[in-house]
């Protein structure tokens, strides 16, 4: 960090300090065994008895990556300025297919939503307590827990810890280069008029943009961090997709291996604030990409 020049580290905090935002950071809890009504990575899902299933386009039932429990987020007072709804559970399903459930072409319907056939947010405005896990069990589902699961990216179920964390826009997210200008003319760098990011700065500088700006993990409401590149950013009609609902990012190492997307991947869920602020989420971009 010494080697870095004076010019690069003053752009550096100027942009930390620009697109700083307080966001929802997750981390895998292990010494957690959750419910079927907490929040939780993968296993069997909490759900509404009386809704139908969310089924993939060959008609398999979709399986469960991850759930959150919106009463108790809320209680704990992490509902960040209330953005999310106020009671419920939010969860993310994906199709058991050979690209977890992602359509690369993103087509779109009559009313201009994309299309969601192998992959479904689900919103349940309230949770009926009552209800068994082996009683959703019987569905069918694919459960990520079950030791013959194959072809899942959830290795198993785990309870989730949550808190209100600081981050910061990294270098993938299609909006960088005009953080990083703005923040180079605030601190009198005029070298860098019309550079690209990366190659403005030194190798020391270039390393550090990554260590302290790049927002890898489990997010909500966070900046997105992708291994690959910013599926909004060559087309105008994805940037109304502006709030990151939900990352899940590859979590393995030495002792436990717990999610793995293709190679060391990482999972983006993006809907308009619009949608969001109507807790509407039919229209949802998701997108993962791998190393």
């Amino acid at each position: 960090m010494n080697n870095i020049p004076e010019s690069e580290r003053k752009t550096i905090e100027e942009i930390k300090r620009l697109s700083a935002r307080q966001a929802i950071n997750i981390r895998i809890a292990p010494e957690k065994k959750p419910g079927i009504t907490d929040s939780k990575f993968g296993g069997i899902p909490y759900w509404d008895m009386k809704m139908d299933y969310p089924r993939a386009k060959d008609n398999s039932l979709l399986m469960l990556i991850a759930q959150i429990n919106l009463d108790e987020l809320n209680s704990e007072g992490k509902n960040l300025g209330g953005k999310l709804p106020k009671c419920g559970m939010l969860q993310f399903f994906i199709a058991m297919d050979g690209v977890y459930g992602m359509d690369f072409d993103y087509t779109v319907d009559r009313d201009g939503r994309l299309i969601r056939e192998n992959f479904r947010v689900v919103y349940h405005k309230s949770i009926d307590y009552t209800v068994t896990k082996e009683q959703i069990a019987a569905l069918g589902m694919p459960d990520s827990a079950s030791e013959d699961i194959k072809g899942s990216p959830v290795w198993g179920e785990y309870g989730l810890a949550m808190e209100l964390k600081e981050t910061y826009i990294g270098m993938d997210d299609y909006r960088f280069e005009e953080y990083f200008q703005q923040a180079a003319k605030a601190v009198g760098w005029e070298e860098a008029e019309g550079e690209s990011s990366y190659n403005s700065f030194s190798e020391e500088g270039s390393d550090a943009l990554f260590d302290e700006l790049e927002p890898g993990g489990h997010w909500m409401l966070g900046y997105p961090y992708f291994t690959q590149s910013d599926p909004r950013e060559e087309y105008d009609t994805r940037k109304k997709y502006s709030v990151q609902l939900f990352q899940m990012d590859s979590d393995y190492g030495e002792d436990d291996d717990y999610i793995l997307w293709g190679d060391a991947g990482v999972a983006n869920f993006f809907i308009s604030e619009e949608d969001l602020a109507k807790e509407d989420f039919r229209d949802v971009l998701y997108s993962w990409d791998c190393c």
